[in-house]
This record gives C-alpha cells, structure tokens and sequence, in this order.
C-alpha cells in the first residue's frame, strides 16, 4: 500500500450503523435517554393537548375559545422557563443533577394526572387551564436544561455530537408519536383521557431514573454564593463571541419560531384547513419524520465541520417555511412542508446544543445550558402570546408570512456578519 493511500483518512459512512447508536453503548446514558423519551413525548402531546382544549367548538366548563385564548395557553406553557431556567442551571451546579429531574418528573406526574381528574370531573375553567399549564411549564423548565447538562457527564470522550443527537431522536419520536397520539386519544377518550394518558407514561418513564447515577459536576468545597455563579456564568457567555451570537439567534428564534408555529399552526388546521384534532396533530408527526431523518444523518458524520454555518442555514429555511405554512389552502401541501422543515429543523435542533456544551467547561455546564435554554425556550411564550394578539387583529396566516420575513432577515445578517460562528464547530 502507497504512502497517499496509508495516511488518507477513513472514509465515514453514509448511512446509519451501529457507530450511529454509539452513545448507548454508556448505560447510564440509556437509562437518561428512556426517561427523556417519556418526558418528551408527553411534552409534545401537552403542547397539542393544552392549545387544542381552548380552541375546541364545544366549550368545556366556560373556557374560552380562540387566537388570543390559544396564545394565552402557549405562553403559560412557557413562562416559567423565564423566571425558573436559570435558578436550576444555577442548582444544577451545586446539587445532584439526577434528584433535580426525578423531583420535576413526579411534579409533572401529579399535574397532569390533576388535570385529567379536573377535566373529566367537569370543572375545567380557563383559570384551572392556565394554572395547570403553568405547572407544566414549570416541570420543563427545571426539566430540560438539566437532563443537557447530564449528557456529557454519562459519556466516554469523542462522542457528545452523537450522543446530542440520540437525546434528538427522543424529541423527534416523540414529535411524531406525541400530536398524532394526542390528537387519536382526544377524538377517542375526549381530553380527560389524553392526560391519564401522558400522566402514566411520564410514571413509566421515572422509573429509569431510579438506577442511573450521576456524578457530581463540583465538590461543596467548591461552591461560591449562587450569585457569583450566575455571573460568572452570564460573563462567559458573553465573552464567547460564537455562544454570544449563537444565544442572541436563538432569541429572536423563541418570538418568531417557536412562539407562533406552536400557537397558531393547530388554529391554522383547524379553521383554514378543516381538519380535526388527529390530523392536525399529524402534521407534527411529519414535522418529526423530517426531523429524525437528517439526526440520523448527522449521527453518521460525527466530524460535521463547519457547524455554525449548517446552524445558520437551518434558521433561513425555516424563515422560508413559515409564510407557505401561513398561506397554505390545502392539507398535503402543508404536510410536505412541514416533513421538509422537520429536515432543516433536525440540523437546527442538534446542532445548537452541541455548538454550546462542546464549548463549555463541564462545571459550567448547567448554568450555560439554562441560558440557552432561557433564550431557545424562555422567550417562545412571549412569542406565542404575541403570535395569539397579532392572529386575532390580521390574521394567523398573515402573521406567519411576517414572522417568516422577520427570522431570513436577521438570519441572513448573521450569515454575512458573524464568521465566528460559521465556522464554529
């Protein structure tokens, strides 16, 4: 063999293989990842559920109806993650990361058993709703940040990028089981159910939490007053230029992504396209399809170079998707958008989570990843609130198309302005 021939590098694979599914090969990983399915699915099921509840045509106890009610519902999903992300990052630092997740995994457990009891009990009332929501808002909030900040602890070196990936795939299955599931068990069982439903799922999913281990990010010794933490936390966030940036995008991603797409795309199903609550929920199931095909694509190039500029080109297509989802007169039109956008958001979806943990030191971690999570998450209710308002004066779809026009925009100035992050990795 030729010397060229020796030290060329190996090609990588094309396709999924077992190297794809590396990261299990770490069982405390597995273990996280079965409790973060259930976590997910039901997240995603709540997320359809919550906002399908007040816009029904059958009023349930004198809840409201509506754009603005849906908006309502949406930002009390999500606004604890403004006010509780960053005290649990900051938590997730000093205590065990393991005993954070299982005490929000009960919370979650009992609330949305609560809401199904209230609901089939027939005293649902839009405060009750928008109280339960914000329970669950909570559960995420505390949740999510710090099942991210688990991952590169369980895990041998060289293997983040698939295991981010894998924690990925739970979100898409579950984008895909989640609404379609959620919207079958509705039009079976009527809502009530829907929650006993997730209510026990989220109880088979606790269960993996009890042998997993955790080791501890920091010794006591260690620790400083929680409020030296956070800033010094919010110091190295803002002093790495490509984290910076990358927040700042994620940011503008909550209000014109997030927000609206989670408000207002049941609306647009039911009202501009006719469709029940199963087929609206469907489109999320081909949003998920999307999505699992290009993490398992990633997953099988674990040297992705050039990461940022993948993050940034995923944004403007979204940008794109948005006002063809608004405008849309008809449900396989829509369908075929949303499997395409799941692909784009398959890339977005890992790659900004491994751009932050691969860039942050593991006694960091947790308060990082709130802060991602705070502008990734945080600021989708304010988003939805907003998507609600501006639907009920111009229009759902209408408002899509200009949340659309809004994301290219600044994504495309990112894209030409900030080189530090096209080229992060």
């Amino acid at each position: 063999m030729s010397e060229q021939a020796r030290s060329a590098p190996a090609a990588r694979p094309g396709l999924p293989t077992l190297e794809t599914f590396s990261a299990f090969r770490s069982r405390p990983f597995a273990y996280l990842w079965i409790n973060t399915m259930s976590f997910a699915l039901v997240q995603a099921t709540q997320r359809f559920t919550f906002v399908w509840l007040v816009i029904e045509a059958v009023e349930i106890g004198g809840l409201g109806r509506g754009s603005a009610w849906s908006g309502n519902v949406f930002f009390a999903l999500g606004i604890p993650v403004l006010f509780i992300t960053i005290p649990a990052g900051v938590l997730a630092d000093r205590v065990n990361r393991r005993m954070l997740v299982l005490v929000s995994q009960v919370t979650a457990v009992a609330v949305t058993l609560a809401a199904g009891v209230i609901i089939i009990a027939g005293a649902m009332t839009t405060v009750i709703a928008m109280g339960l929501a914000v329970g669950v808002g909570a559960t995420i909030a505390v949740g999510l940040p710090v099942r991210n900040a688990i991952v590169p602890s369980v895990l041998e070196g060289g293997r983040l990028l698939n295991a981010v990936v894998m924690m990925s795939m739970a979100m898409n299955i579950s984008q895909i089981l989640g609404p379609a599931l959620g919207g079958l068990i509705i039009q079976l069982w009527g809502i009530g159910g829907a929650f006993f439903a997730q209510g026990i799922v989220l109880l088979i999913g606790t269960l993996a939490l009890v042998p997993l281990r955790v080791p501890m990010a920091r010794t006591a010794a260690q620790h400083r007053n929680p409020r030296l933490e956070l800033a010094e936390g919010l110091r190295f966030v803002w002093g790495h230029r490509g984290i910076r940036t990358l927040i700042l995008l994620l940011t503008g991603t909550g209000v014109f992504m997030i927000g609206p797409f989670g408000t207002l795309l049941p609306q647009i199903a039911k009202e501009q396209l006719g469709r029940g609550a199963f087929e609206a929920g469907l489109l999320f199931a081909f949003m998920g399809a999307g999505m699992m095909i290009s993490s398992l694509t990633l997953a099988s190039f674990p040297d992705l170079k050039n990461k940022g500029g993948w993050f940034i080109g995923s944004l403007m297509m979204a940008g794109m998707i948005l006002p063809v989802l608004g405008f849309s007169p008809w449900y396989p039109l829509t369908a075929s958008v949303m499997f395409v956008g799941g692909m784009g958001g398959g890339i977005f979806m890992n790659l900004n989570q491994t751009l932050v943990q691969a860039n942050t030191a593991p006694e960091m971690m947790g308060r990082v990843v709130s802060i991602h999570t705070l502008a990734f998450q945080g600021l989708g209710p304010m988003g939805g609130l907003l998507a609600g308002y501006m639907a009920a004066w111009l229009g759902a779809p209408l408002w899509m198309a200009i949340c659309g026009a809004i994301l290219f925009s600044f994504t495309t100035f990112a894209l030409v302005t900030q080189p530090a992050l096209r080229k992060m990795s």
